[in-house]
């Protein structure tokens, strides 16, 4: 590994360590970790608390030996400079890693395929996460915050605290104290969107010219923002249609075939392939059973775009 690449390794080891990796410095760092297993066993090591931990004390053992030492040979400077620079790498593993080492345990949780998962949190807050979705929260929540990451699509239930919550999303965060919302928010696509059921919200993101922005949502209010453009939209919605899904209903105003078809393939666990053409772009409202078999639902779109809807090999092909 050449020193360039050696050094971004590093720091976005570091980000790691302070979950705040992006989605694409997660995928930077996910292709370093396939390259050897080496590099896979560092980053597994590095994400270990009480390995750092112990790696600290060994450190710790080895200033307080020199120190000992430099004590006994105060009038060789060399060896009052050398304690100089012990002193300071102690320090910077003071400020670096115990923090990492003391941090809560993170608990990492995703829902399957073919079913709708929930769970609660340390606080007692409540999520219920559609198939594909991961979230990550700490065993024990600190005393100034609510921290958690998540991916996909959950509705929240969060319980009432002076601590704020804080969901960090793909680009952009949630900040809450208590209140009733849905958040779509994949890596594969280039919109987010957040349905307030009641409560209040704010969105925070930098814009594209890198300037902070913490927008107010209440409820009723849909937040649609753009992750290539680092904008948000916040509009009147019928947001109640947006959490539907958790009683087994997935409803659709005025989408296009091709996300209506991705959702369910994201449901059932399926790959969708699309040819350009223009029944992917067509315009459709209506509603989904969730308990229905996915072979009901491809043969109601086969029927609906005859010639234009395929399965194969758990694929579903728009042609």
């Amino acid at each position: 590994m050449d020193k360039i690449n050696e050094e971004r390794i590093k720091q976005l080891l570091v980000k790691h360590l302070m979950n705040d990796l992006d989605s694409s410095e997660a995928r930077e760092i996910d292709e370093w970790r396939k390259q050897s297993p080496s590099n896979d066993n560092l980053f597994l090591r590095m994400s270990d608390s009480s390995y750092l931990a112990k790696r600290y004390r060994d450190f710790a053992q080895v200033v307080a030996l020199e120190t000992t030492r430099m004590a006994e040979k105060k009038s060789r400077l060399r060896y009052w400079l050398w304690g100089g620079l012990a002193v300071a790498a102690a320090a910077v593993i003071l400020l670096f890693v115990i923090p990492y080492a003391m941090k809560p345990k993170m608990l990492t949780f995703s829902s399957p395929n073919k079913d709708i998962a929930s769970l609660v949190l340390p606080d007692g807050s409540k999520v219920w996460m559609k198939a594909a979705s991961t979230i990550t929260y700490p065993e024990k929540f600190k005393t100034e915050s609510r921290d958690i990451s998540f991916t996909g699509e959950g509705y929240f239930e969060v319980s009432h605290s002076e601590e704020p919550f804080v969901v960090q999303a793909d680009g952009f965060k949630i900040k809450v104290t208590g209140t009733k919302f849905d958040l779509k928010s994949y890596r594969d696509e280039s919109t987010a969107l957040t349905a307030l059921i009641d409560g209040e919200v704010f969105i925070i993101y930098a814009d594209s010219s890198g300037v902070q922005r913490e927008e107010k949502m209440v409820g009723g209010d849909l937040s649609v923002f753009d992750k290539t453009s680092r904008s948000n939209n916040i509009v009147k919605a019928n947001t109640s249609i947006y959490s539907s899904w958790i009683g087994g209903v997935y409803y659709f105003e005025s989408e296009t075939v091709e996300n209506i078809l991705r959702e369910v393939c994201r449901y059932y666990g399926f790959n969708l392939i699309i040819d350009e053409n223009v029944i992917k772009d067509k315009i459709l409202s209506g509603r989904l059973k969730m308990s229905e078999s996915a072979d009901s639902i491809i043969l109601a779109f086969q029927e609906y775009f005859p010639g234009h809807i395929s399965f194969e090999s758990n694929t579903i092909i728009i042609q």
